[in-house]
């Protein structure tokens, strides 16, 4: 799952231009892209999953944080240039902060080695105590599944179910999916107690969806962001 989050942001800019050369450039017959029907869009967001899920298994992880780091850079240099050429609202201000973060973002692209990818797998094997009996040890998998599920379950309500609360709580389930789960299984291994606070701020948010929208989906996944959370202090202190 690691590495197929990895590729989505890796193919995304290449998804990214593909959009933008559709737009501007359609084929003949095809409607302006407000008219389009539905299934154009979901043809896009098939092919760009098709295209990561390809990624994943083709690159090594070195490669898939590079290109990430590399494409993430090149659109933000980019889209800084794009606005000053259009003219836009403190357009030089943001182009210097843009650049500069696509800066920084292709400098760790470029330095990035396979000792701090594999940081990690390195101190899982050679410092992490063995479990003894009446202790498990939790794979490092599974908290990007966990990731994986909220935001497969965040859009299928806001994207799919589409009608009121259901929408809006998906969209939102999205943003935490991405932004407070995701970054909390990344972050498993080098700073424990942030992914811990992470998975808690996360277990609090979906309880407060599902207060709010009334849905079972976002109590679950509260409960299973609040086991994360225990399970990840539980691991730091055994390891401590």
């Amino acid at each position: 799952m690691q590495r197929f989050f990895l590729a989505l942001h890796a193919t995304l800019p290449a998804a990214l231009v593909v959009a933008v050369l559709v737009h501007l450039f359609p084929p003949a017959g095809l409607a302006p892209l407000a008219q389009r029907p539905v299934w154009t869009v979901w043809t896009l967001i098939g092919a760009w999953l098709m295209l990561s899920a390809l990624a994943a298994g083709a690159l090594r992880t070195l490669a898939l944080w590079r290109v990430s780091l590399g494409g993430a850079g090149a659109l933000l240099a980019l889209a800084g240039v794009l606005g000053r050429l259009q003219g836009s609202a403190h357009a030089t201000a943001m182009l210097a902060g843009l650049v500069a973060v696509g800066g920084v973002c292709l400098a760790i692209a470029a330095f990035v080695g396979p000792q701090r990818v594999q940081a990690p797998r390195h101190t899982a094997t050679h410092q992490r105590p063995r479990p003894g009996r009446g202790r498990f040890a939790v794979p490092g998998h599974l908290p990007f599944w966990l990731s994986g599920v909220l935001a497969l379950e965040s859009f299928r309500l806001a994207h799919v179910v589409a009608t009121e609360p259901a929408r809006a709580s998906g969209m939102l389930g999205l943003l935490l999916a991405f932004f407070v789960a995701l970054p909390a299984a990344t972050l498993r291994d080098w700073t424990p107690r942030i992914a811990a606070l992470l998975w808690a701020i996360a277990a609090l948010a979906y309880g407060g969806l599902a207060a709010k929208a009334g849905l079972p989906q976002w109590t679950v996944a509260s409960a299973l962001c609040a086991v994360a959370a225990c399970l990840q202090l539980r691991r730091r202190s055994g390891a401590a």
